[in-house]
C-alpha cells in the first residue's frame, strides 16, 4: 500500500513539473497563432478574436477543417483559425457562410459550440465547429437570427487585447 502511494505521489509531481515547464511553450504558441491572425487578417480590420478556440474540424472532415486548441479570428473579409500546435489554418470567405448557430443559449456568454456553415465549391455545404466564450459576440458578428427579441445587447467588455 504505501508503495503504491509513493508511485502515485511521484507520478503528480512529474506531471506538475511537466506541466509548469510546457506553460510557457504552451504560451509562446498560441501568441504565435495570435500573431498569424492577425497578419493575414489585419489586426486592425478584426471583428471578434478568441485565442482559446477549440476546433472540432468540419462535416465532411474532407473538407479540412481543424481540430484542437488554436485562435479564432473574424473580420469582414474571413473567418480565420489557427491552431496552437503547428499554426495550422483554415480559412472561410464570409460570402460563403450560410448559417450560423449555437448548441446552447444563444444569450448566455458561457463557454458554448458555434457552428457555421458555408458553401465550399469542391465539398458542397460545409459544417465547421468551435467551441468560443462569449457566444453571442460570436453570433452577432456572423450574422445569427436572433428572431424577433433582437440580439442581446454587446459587452463593453473588451479584453481583446
Amino acid at each position: 500500500m504505501n508503495t503504491a502511494l509513493i508511485v502515485l505521489i511521484v507520478v503528480a509531481v512529474v506531471v506538475v513539473i511537466a506541466a509548469l515547464a510546457l506553460n510557457p511553450v504552451i504560451r509562446k504558441a498560441n501568441d504565435r497563432a495570435i500573431a498569424v491572425c492577425w497578419e493575414t487578417l489585419g489586426r486592425d480590420t478584426i471583428a471578434v478574436i478568441e485565442p482559446r478556440a477549440v476546433g472540432f474540424a468540419t462535416e465532411p472532415e474532407e473538407a479540412g477543417g481543424l481540430r484542437g486548441q488554436g485562435c479564432l479570428a473574424v473580420n469582414h473579409e474571413a473567418l480565420l483559425f489557427v491552431t496552437t500546435a503547428g499554426q495550422r489554418t483554415f480559412r472561410i470567405p464570409r460570402e460563403a457562410i450560410i448559417d450560423v448557430d449555437t448548441a446552447g443559449d444563444p444569450r448566455s456568454r458561457q463557454r458554448a459550440m458555434i457552428t457555421v456553415t458555408y458553401a465550399d465549391p469542391d465539398h458542397g455545404t460545409v459544417t465547421a465547429s468551435w467551441r468560443v466564450p462569449d457566444v453571442p459576440d460570436w453570433l452577432r458578428e456572423l450574422g445569427y437570427d436572433w428572431g424577433p427579441e433582437g440580439p442581446p445587447p454587446a459587452d463593453d467588455d473588451d479584453d481583446d487585447g
